[in-house]
């Protein structure tokens, strides 16, 4: 219907469309018109809804949701399930976008796991790039504080991450008032998860999967070329 209105079609007259629908549903940006992709469009209203599991924790809905589906967990780490109603299906559609959104803004550190989580102050992926030695005791953000003196234990973070990790690691401040770890969006200025930026992560994450899918190997009948190598 919008691409029938947008070339002027009526009376079932058919006219000449000079852009496809995926060329019009590309970002300006990108080259694009941005109209919205509807099926994009309603991941990010769930993506909304996933991101209130997360955050808004005391409502009637998330104490709902995870009494029967995550007691134990959170949003972003729970499988589907068994016999899941429609509404959690929908709203696992969206889990993708809501984990990749997200990011802690460090307070006071409590249980930030170091090397799976995102949390370190680097725009590109918020995470550490040191591997984990097999032997390290660390796992938890408190791991790497001084309790008594709530100060970072500098000799050993500089023991387990390189020197770029280390440096950013130690420019983060510890809230002295216990101000509490907090989720932001991460691809958002203000810190706050909006349809606006979930549609643009839906729309990365299509992006991705439509490179891998591009530079999968495939023989002549279209099946993946398993024995490439």
């Amino acid at each position: 219907m919008t691409r029938q209105f947008w070339w002027g079609q009526a009376n079932k007259e058919r006219k000449l469309a000079w852009l496809s629908w995926k060329k019009l549903c590309m970002p300006k940006d990108r080259g694009g018109l941005g109209f919205r992709d509807l099926k994009l469009f309603n991941i990010a209203l769930l993506a909304k809804q996933g991101w209130r599991l997360q955050t808004n924790t005391s409502s009637l809905f998330c104490r709902v949701f995870r009494a029967k589906y995550f007691p134990l967990g959170s949003f972003v780490d729970v499988y589907l399930g068994r016999n899941p109603s429609y509404a959690w299906r929908s709203l696992m559609v969206a889990q993708g976008v809501v984990q990749n959104g997200r990011r802690w803004q460090v307070g006071d550190g409590g249980n930030i796991r170091v090397w799976c989580d995102k949390w370190v102050p680097r725009s590109s992926t918020y995470m550490v790039v040191t591997p984990k030695k097999p032997n390290s005791q660390v796992a938890l953000f408190k791991d790497l504080i001084n309790i008594e003196a709530f100060e970072w234990d500098v000799g050993l973070v500089k023991q387990c991450f390189n020197a770029e990790d280390a440096s950013a690691i130690l420019g983060i401040p510890l809230s002295l008032t216990g101000r509490r770890n907090r989720l932001i969006c991460g691809t958002n200025n203000s810190g706050k998860f909006s349809v606006k930026s979930a549609y643009a992560l839906a729309y990365k994450e299509r992006l991705e999967q439509n490179r891998e899918i591009a530079q999968t190997p495939q023989c002549a009948n279209g099946c993946e070329d398993v024995f490439s190598s």
